[in-house]
């Protein structure tokens, strides 16, 4: 994960332009940039990835249940046999 980037003196200056004092700005903008820096956010590229392994993994699974489906229909006519000869 990346964390978002943003301009900190573009920042500040459009604080000071709408009427905050310097020393407010700047506060503020280290508080932003200390939240922005430490917070995780996934990007498109990192949900794309997610969504890359999420479909390899249900093709996988869905492998593995046709492969349970297909013993276990063995299994039932292997059952199904004994059952035919022992009582017929």
């Amino acid at each position: 994960m990346t964390a978002v980037t943003f301009d900190t003196l573009q920042l500040v200056k459009d604080l000071e332009a709408s009427g905050i004092k310097t020393q407010q700005a700047e506060a503020i903008n280290k508080a932003l940039k200390n939240v922005m820096t430490t917070a995780e956010v996934a990007t498109k590229h990192d949900l794309k990835e997610l969504e890359s392994k999420v479909d390899i993994r249900m093709a996988e699974l869905n492998a593995e249940m046709k492969m349970i489906k297909w013993m276990s229909g063995a299994t039932m006519a292997g059952v199904i046999s004994i059952i035919m000869k022992t009582f017929f």
